[in-house]
């Protein structure tokens, strides 16, 4: 193991250096509270952004509630059509099941857009 070197020489010059240094605290004080005001001004610039990006997020989640609400009407119209093909095939499957000769005559009976009142 190695003992430090002492050297008086290096003491003294680190020792000037740190006397210089607290007799100008007041300079270095100076420095510091500028440092500060300048990263008070960098912080209230970046909160302002903060704040129009915000206001920007919140006009985009307010339009999007319409589309949001738009897509859901197209959801559930969609359903409904879905119901309906459902219902159609439903219908088709039962005359399927009734006798040819009926079939042919409910077929026949009724034309596509004509109603029973006369």
């Amino acid at each position: 193991m190695r003992r430090p070197s002492l050297n008086p020489t290096q003491m003294l010059r680190e020792t000037g250096e740190r006397i210089q240094f607290l007799l100008n605290a007041d300079k270095h004080m100076a420095e510091v509270v500028q440092l500060l005001k300048n990263t008070n001004d960098v912080l209230a610039g970046l909160s302002k952004i903060v704040d129009r990006l915000n206001g920007m997020v919140e006009e985009i989640e307010g339009r999007a509630g319409g589309v949001k609400q738009l897509l859901g009407r197209m959801d559930r119209l969609e359903e409904a059509a879905l119901n309906i093909e459902r219902a159609t095939l439903g219908v088709e499957a039962a005359l399927t099941a009734l006798p040819r000769a009926l079939r042919t005559r409910i077929t026949k009976a009724r034309k596509p857009g004509v109603s029973d009142e006369a």
